[in-house]
């Protein structure tokens, strides 16, 4: 599974937030294996289960500023994280697409983390 939310990171429990983290990297890692190479879909909405991973792949923007706002925020709570953004990705402008989050998008993505909320959401006392 890779999650990809559309939340803002500051709303994602400690588990969610790390997950998330280390899962994104998948997509832009499997196109830097593919040298950009990889199949796209047709769906035009975020959608969760089937589809959800190839929905991003030609959206690396959107990933990228993504990645970046969840590694912040984990910094911001005091975790200690790399940033595994492959660099390589760059090379693969036709996949560099940014992608306008709706208020139908936000309403899915909350829904699920709501089903898969943990019990204990935080691991750190950092409250914003």
């Amino acid at each position: 599974m890779t999650r990809i939310n559309v939340i803002p990171p500051n709303e994602l429990c400690d588990q969610h937030l790390l997950a998330e983290h280390r899962e994104l990297t998948r997509i832009p890692n499997y196109i830097v294996k593919k040298e950009g190479h990889v199949a796209l879909t047709t769906l035009t909405s975020y959608t969760l289960g089937k589809g959800h991973v190839l929905f991003f792949r030609d959206k690396l923007l959107f990933l990228y500023l993504r990645y970046t706002s969840l590694h912040q925020e984990c910094l911001n709570r005091g975790f200690s994280v790399t940033n595994k953004w492959p660099a390589e990705v760059k090379n693969y402008s036709h996949l560099w697409n940014n992608y306008q989050v709706t208020e139908l998008d936000i309403m899915i993505n909350k829904a699920r983390i709501a089903e898969r909320m943990p019990l204990k959401p935080r691991f750190t006392s950092h409250k914003k």
